[in-house]
């Protein structure tokens, strides 16, 4: 019995995901499987109580057959503190007053389906009490750029695309219809999605629901958080490059803007180098004759004080004349020597005591 009711749920989930097994048909295949799963657990439970009282044999067979049905149950089990605590709603919206309508998906659902009338006031106050963080997503970008932006991560999410509407100048709503299957059992939800705004500001509704069933176990609340924070996470990170490429851009035009600034002062530089080596120069009219100076007096360089370095000339009867240095001042070199002669006579003649050691 348990080998069978795991065979049966196999079955059911493999022709329900890849094949156009219904989804009533399926459910009911999964309902007969978890039954059978549940007869096997008290038929281990019987066979343990007459192992244990007539010393029979049989405990592996018995034993094996109630793991394989707690593992039939585990998946039920998971999702019973939501079957517990959320109400039995299957369609959550952003927008409860005016929420999104489908239009190409009703072609799409069986006539067993459940119906995409918005139920109203009963919905409406479930769904507050319980789901009080689902609400419209503000975004203070333009409303072509909003539609791209949820565009991409629906398509990133895996769902599939049933219908799209931009928004564009005449009609500023755009419609998003896509179908999105659950991981496990393959079970189909519906999702559209509504863009409204302008160039400044946008305000994006979504709605999930299930076809089938009348709880969802929380799966529409879950998908319209997790594609709302997906779509908060992109704009944060792009802000951030916004704001990295902005400062890298700044951080290169101050870079840019320091060196034209070191460039223009070398400049400077270069200029008051060169005008203060002009306003050095003397024009041609100041030489005359009558100081004895002429630029072929000038050595080629400055002293101290910034006046033009003169050469060495002998003192003639007519003033400066190009001689020698050496002919310049005989007498003061003549004297020079003397002096120099004279100390070294003194210390010849200066007497110097011995020194004869320490007493």
């Amino acid at each position: 019995m348990a080998l069978f009711s795991a065979q049966l749920i196999v079955i059911a989930i493999l022709l329900h995901r890849f094949t156009s097994l219904t989804t009533p048909v399926a459910t009911n295949l999964i309902v007969v499987s978890l039954m059978g799963a549940a007869i096997a657990i008290l038929l281990s439970i019987l066979a343990f109580a007459q192992i244990w009282n007539k010393g029979i044999k049989g405990t592996g067979i018995a034993l094996s057959a109630l793991i394989v049905s707690l593992i039939i149950f585990a998946v039920p089990s998971y999702h019973l503190p939501n079957l517990i605590r959320l109400p039995a709603i299957n369609d959550i919206t952003t927008d409860l007053l005016s929420p999104p309508q489908f239009r190409t998906i009703a072609a799409l659902r069986e006539p067993e389906a459940n119906s995409l009338d918005y139920p109203g006031s009963s919905f409406i106050a479930a769904q507050a009490s319980a789901y009080p963080d689902i609400s419209t997503l503000m975004l203070e970008r333009s409303h072509q750029d909003s539609y791209e932006l949820i565009h991409g991560v629906m398509r990133d999410l895996g769902w599939e695309i049933v219908s799209e509407q931009q928004p564009d100048r005449r009609n500023k709503t755009g419609y998003i219809e896509a179908v999105d299957q659950s991981s496990l059992l393959g079970f189909r939800d519906d999702i559209v999605v509504r863009v409204r705004g302008d160039a400044n500001f946008t305000r994006i509704d979504m709605r999930s629901a299930s076809r089938y069933g009348r709880h969802d176990l929380g799966t529409n609340a879950n998908r319209i958080r997790e594609t709302f924070a997906i779509m908060k996470t992109r704009i944060a990170r792009a802000e951030a490059n916004r704001i990295d490429s902005l400062e890298r851009r700044r951080i290169a035009k101050l870079s840019i803007i320091e060196k034209k600034k070191k460039a223009r002062e070398r400049l400077r530089r270069k200029k008051e180098q060169e005008n203060s080596l002009g306003t050095f120069m003397l024009p041609k009219a100041n030489f005359n004759q009558e100081d004895g100076f002429s630029p072929n007096n000038i050595d080629g360089g400055f002293n101290q004080s910034g006046q033009p370095r003169r050469k060495r000339s002998a003192i003639g009867a007519n003033g400066f004349a190009n001689q020698s240095p050496r002919v310049a001042r005989p007498a003061a070199r003549k004297r020079r020597v003397q002096k120099i002669r004279r100390s070294k006579r003194k210390r010849r003649r200066k007497k110097w005591v011995p020194f004869s050691g320490f007493p």
